[in-house]
């Protein structure tokens, strides 16, 4: 019988580069060290790219069996792991940001006792809220400008396209509404491929939320013009320029 997900015996501790016997701290670090190492954004080549996710899908695939000390146990052959009291339960816990609740579950990243608000699930298994923080900010590699940046193009491109589509638009009449939401879409992706170029392909929290502020700001006072102007064009511009924050804010984040 044949079975597509079963691995040679110990691939899940040599895609990792760990000792069987590495401690969970040891492998967790490691872990932490293979994910900045294959940053797929951060490679020019495509070839470099691909192998880079290959790569990264194999070790998040490994870490799913072996940062967890239950799916570990059994992949290794063992029994799984069960914390028990002394009168033979499961041993209760109270949740590490809530202590007034009981709980039976673990972050399998720090290994705190977290409850079901707390709790989010992963890929790889169950994590509190630090450790998936903690895990995003790997990905965040922005600097400090880039924020400014982010605000700036988006101000720039706004103020300069706003009255383009606007007037544009408006001189159509009224399928000028249809052509707003046909290409209100397109033109969010055309301009978070301008903001991410100009960042350098960087990834920040905050980043999204200032090219939305820098968006926002280029279209208000040419929104306010056509408002006074008859409100010819307005409604039409607005409905295009929500597309292009609806489209371009995911892509950024």
């Amino acid at each position: 019988m044949t079975d597509s997900s079963r691995q040679p015996a110990k691939e899940h501790y040599r895609t990792l580069d760990v000792p069987e016997d590495a401690a969970q701290e040891e492998i967790a670090q490691q872990y932490q060290r293979l994910l900045k190492l294959y940053q797929p954004e951060l490679l020019e080549s495509p070839e470099d790219r691909a192998y880079a996710e290959q790569k990264l899908t194999a070790v998040e695939e490994a870490y799913a069996v072996l940062g967890d000390p239950a799916r570990r146990a059994i992949y290794d052959g063992r029994p799984a792991p069960l914390a028990v009291g002394s009168d033979g339960e499961p041993e209760s816990l109270t949740c590490a940001n809530h202590p007034d609740r009981e709980t039976l579950l673990r972050c399998n990243k720090c290994g705190n006792p977290i409850c079901m608000e707390c709790a989010v699930r992963t890929p790889v298994g169950y994590r509190c809220t630090n450790c998936v923080r903690e895990q995003q900010n790997i990905y965040f590699n922005a600097l400090g400008r880039d924020n400014i940046v982010a605000l700036g193009v988006g101000f720039i491109v706004s103020l300069i396209g706003a009255p383009i589509i606007g007037f544009l638009l408006s001189s159509i009449g009224f399928f000028g509404f249809f052509i707003a939401f046909i290409a209100g879409s397109g033109a969010g992706t055309l301009l978070a491929r301008i903001i991410r170029r100009a960042v350098g392909n960087r990834r920040g929290r905050k980043l999204p939320h200032f090219a939305l502020a820098g968006t926002l700001l280029g279209v208000a006072p040419w929104a306010l013009f056509f408002l006074l102007a008859g409100g010819r064009g307005f409604l039409t511009m607005l409905i295009f320029a929500g597309l292009v924050i609806a489209s371009a804010f995911p892509q950024l984040r």
